[in-house]
């Protein structure tokens, strides 16, 4: 097409005149096509997202905790040796390469640089996909991989452990020092890589990722959402554990957020430092979850003893947009009308459910969208 050839040239001509080799440039750009599934998949969002219990429930299935065990077994000194230089629980780094590749089963069949040109060409994600190209010709100028090499999902994310190329570049490590950064057939290569990035963004190994709660009667909620406080805060506030017991002073000083992704008819958790950084990996509360549940699994730990509320329905994205623009009508600010629901669009919702004198936990569910909406 005209137009995407016009961009190539555009893009080979700036990237030269940044110092990159003008042969590199060539080689790299010019072979790109457009990729027809990108496009398609570019344009849409998901009208349904799955509700958390869902996907945990998919994230801790039966199949994925037995083969992850079994990974772990066969790995055991490679993971010996990666926890030895990143100290990052092998749990968790398996939980990772199971829920992104099911063990390197699943990497992609595409062709990322045509995935990258053709974000970068057109749509909601050009700067993304602009800045992808040129982590690809860093790495491929420093010789770390191979062009042939660069193949991944259709929307760019490569290897066992799913990096997109500005991650492979930053983070991404040569562990078995053979000279090539394989992150698609090398499992210390993937794992070594992923294990440097969580401990690059703060990991501890000796700290809690995320635990679950029980509040006082009359809580007041708008305490959860990004509040980071100390252990002894919360305990003052009447935050326990799931069994009533109190916190060792040993966590005392760690600083926590409280979760309430279910409302107050789900559970609850206190979320850790390690939990963010999980959530540098996948900027979604229930990929973190699935992870941290996982790893749980695997040593045949139960994380979550309180019920979901799984008879709620919950709402779809245009539902969600809708509940935007009603509680933006009615004075309750949700920064935006784009279909995420997000801390302020959560501060609006408890806002309305005050006014309304329900609890106020900014969770809501079908029942009160329908109220909220005059239905």
């Amino acid at each position: 097409p005209p137009k995407f050839n016009a961009w190539k040239k555009e893009f080979i001509r700036e990237a030269i005149a940044q110092g990159y080799d003008a042969t590199l440039v060539n080689s790299v750009i010019r072979p790109a096509n457009i990729n027809p599934r990108a496009i398609e998949q570019n344009k849409k969002q998901a009208e349904f997202t799955k509700p958390i219990w869902s996907y945990i429930e998919t994230a801790v299935s039966e199949t994925r905790v037995e083969n992850g065990k079994k990974e772990l077994t066969e790995h055991r000194s490679e993971f010996d040796r990666i926890e030895g230089r990143y100290p990052v629980n092998r749990e968790i780094l398996t939980a990772i390469w199971g829920m992104e590749s099911a063990f390197g089963k699943f990497q992609g069949d595409h062709n990322i640089i045509n995935s990258y040109a053709t974000f970068a060409h057109d749509g909601r994600r050009q700067d993304f996909g602009h800045a992808q190209l040129y982590a690809i010709l860093d790495m491929l100028s420093r010789g770390v991989v191979r062009k042939e090499q660069l193949i991944g999902s259709w929307a760019g994310a490569m290897g066992m452990t799913q990096f997109i190329p500005a991650t492979m570049r930053d983070y991404a490590v040569d562990f078995d020092g053979n000279g090539n950064i394989d992150l698609w057939q090398s499992e210390l290569d993937s794992l070594g890589s992923a294990a440097h990035y969580l401990s690059r963004h703060g990991w501890d190994e000796t700290a809690p990722i995320i635990v679950e709660v029980s509040l006082p009667k009359g809580f007041d909620y708008t305490l959860s959402d990004g509040h980071k406080k100390s252990v002894s805060w919360w305990s003052e506030k009447g935050v326990k554990g799931i069994k009533g017991q109190s916190f060792s002073r040993a966590v005392g000083p760690y600083q926590a957020r409280l979760l309430v992704p279910a409302g107050h008819k789900g559970p609850k958790f206190l979320a850790f430092k390690n939990f963010d950084v999980i959530m540098k990996y996948n900027k979604s509360t229930s990929y973190a979850m699935g992870i941290a549940n996982l790893a749980n699994a695997f040593e045949g730990k139960t994380m979550i003893t309180t019920s979901w509320p799984v008879n709620d329905k919950p709402l779809s994205l245009t539902d969600k947009k809708n509940m935007q623009s009603r509680l933006t009508a009615l004075g309750f600010n949700t920064g935006g009308i784009d279909g995420r629901v997000g801390p302020m669009t959560r501060k609006a919702i408890r806002s309305w459910q005050k006014s309304k004198g329900l609890i106020a936990d900014g969770y809501m569910e079908q029942n009160q969208f329908k109220r909220l909406m005059g239905r």
